[in-house]
């Protein structure tokens, strides 16, 4: 059976593959769900859910963890990371491949439980926080929220074997530092992600783990009336939460400049500094959790710390930022990956600059849970890793099928993606500071223009992605000849092929014999 042989594999090709299928499945299913949540909120009303608002709340939770643990995560983590890793670490396969392999069942899992918990009895309506008292039995009573617990174990486990998997990866390669500084940024951002995962997620699955025997077995860490503190989970999940944003945009921030660096005329620009700004922001994500809590009654010297704390985040992004720009001065030419990568540029930048506001104790108290909030963390989560995956995918489609993509109605779709995109979030920005709260399906009369006009963008949105759909097909569905990356004379695919057919020597000489242009230059740019 064609299927259960694919679930069974350990190539490492086949598993990202795998990973990228169901990172779009899962995508798909998050991105209709939130189809209805604009329905519900298309107009004053009662819309599409009749004033059921636990529904709402439980299309909410499901929209929010599909989007981040089953689509994100597993897309730049995994899926690229099994695909680029071990060919621009010169390596033929992950080093433990079986390991490699469980993670996807660990994915399928998590998956089949977040549905269900979707389904029983009144939904897990605790938004993707999962915080207490909400989430304890006296507000839901039944299985859902417990199966909800497990599915957040299960996505965890799998990302742990895939974060395990890359990183011993990378370290087997025995790659020198001057060596690594030489290759792509992939690999380092891939090495950063890995080591956050590692560290964070167990404090996590601690967190709900307490959770799951408050409500099962009757403990009372965080129940309030039994002597228990629901502040304790608040900062035990912010932990994780915080540094769970940069490891979901610094894989985007390894392929963004892997995808940039490859275009450039001259050799890349500040990589060292690029390598010392990812770790910074690092390293800082770690000690700044406290800023999702300025409304939980902090005194005014922690707040102070985490708003300075929170502020210094900008000093390492501003240098990638700049760097990027100066790398783009420098590009001979803007294909389908470049275009995605110049709209993640512009989505991360405006979602930076909302940040920087919201690290203000003082403002993030007026706009704390309003749309103001959401506008600003799909901006860089949403918007920005979206295009960032989008990037890889691309690269991956084209290393895989040597395919292309014409340019006039790809820029179409950009500019029709990217046009929609900001008509729904840059009109949360505006509710959000008028005052509309989130998590709930309606809005006041005045509001009614700012509301329509986010549901139009979703519209458009919707179009852009079923053209981009139309675009992929017909790209593979033509007859290619072997293309040339600024003049190489192997294909991507021809590459692929190589890389997978030789050990590990041939391919670390092979590094260093494709010509480009007449001149000799490392392998991890043809990719």
């Amino acid at each position: 059976n064609t299927t259960v042989a694919l679930m069974m594999t350990t190539n490492a090709k086949l598993v990202g593959t795998i990973y990228l299928a169901l990172s779009v499945t899962y995508g798909t299913m998050g991105f209709m769900l939130s189809w209805l949540v604009r329905g519900e909120l298309c107009g004053l009303g009662e819309q599409l859910l009749f004033g059921d608002h636990q529904l709402y709340n439980v299309l909410t939770t499901s929209h929010a963890m599909l989007m981040i643990f089953f689509f994100i995560m597993p897309g730049t983590m995994a899926g690229l990371g099994n695909l680029l890793v071990p060919f621009q670490m010169s390596v033929p396969e992950l080093v433990f491949p079986k390991i490699n392999n469980i993670g996807i069942w660990f994915l399928v899992c998590g998956l089949l439980l977040i549905t269900g918990s979707s389904w029983m009895e009144e939904g897990s309506g605790t938004a993707w926080t999962v915080y207490p008292p909400l989430a304890l039995t006296a507000s839901h009573s039944g299985l859902a929220v417990d199966t909800f617990i497990i599915a957040l174990h299960m996505a965890g486990a799998s990302s742990l074997t895939g974060s395990i998997n890359l990183i011993c990866t990378i370290a087997y390669a025995r790659r020198s530092l001057m060596a690594m500084l030489q290759s792509s940024l992939y690999p380092w951002s891939i090495t950063i992600t890995a080591a956050l995962l590692i560290g964070v997620v167990p404090v996590l699955a601690g967190a709900i783990t307490m959770l799951l025997t408050d409500r099962s077995w009757s403990t009372s860490f965080y129940d309030s009336s039994a002597g228990g503190d629901p502040m304790l989970y608040q900062h035990l999940f912010w932990v994780f939460g915080h540094p769970e944003v940069y490891i979901i945009i610094l894989p985007v921030f390894g392929i963004v400049s892997h995808v940039i660096h490859k275009s450039a005329i001259f050799s890349s620009f500040n990589v060292l500094g690029m390598v010392y700004a990812m770790m910074s922001i690092a390293i800082v994500g770690y000690f700044v959790w406290a800023h999702h809590m300025f409304t939980a009654g902090l005194d005014v010297d922690t707040r102070v710390y985490f708003s300075a704390s929170t502020l210094l985040i900008a000093l390492p992004t501003s240098i990638k930022v700049f760097s990027w720009l100066v790398c783009m001065r420098r590009t001979c030419y803007c294909d389908a990956t470049m275009s995605y990568s110049v709209c993640f540029l512009a989505m991360f930048l405006l979602g930076g600059v909302t940040g920087i506001v919201l690290s203000n104790s003082e403002v993030d108290m007026i706009v704390h849970d309003t749309y103001y909030v959401v506008a600003h963390f799909h901006y860089v989560l949403s918007l920005g890793a979206v295009f960032g995956l989008l990037t890889g995918c691309m690269h991956a489609f084209v290393l895989l099928t040597s395919a292309t993509i014409t340019v006039t109605s790809h820029r179409m779709q950009v500019s029709a993606l990217l046009t929609g995109a900001i008509l729904v979030f840059w009109a949360m920005h505006l509710a959000g500071a008028a005052g509309l709260p989130r998590r709930i399906p309606d809005a006041p009369d005045s509001l009614l223009t700012t509301v329509c006009s986010t549901t139009s963008g979703l519209l458009l949105v919707v179009c852009a992605m079923l053209m981009l759909v139309a675009q992929l097909t017909n790209s593979s569905m033509r007859t290619v000849l072997p293309c040339s990356v600024h003049g190489s004379t192997l294909s991507g695919s021809a590459l692929l092929a190589a890389h997978t057919a030789v050990d590990s020597c041939v391919c670390h000489a092979l590094q260093h014999s494709v010509t480009i242009s007449g001149m000799t230059a490392n392998s991890s740019y043809v990719t």
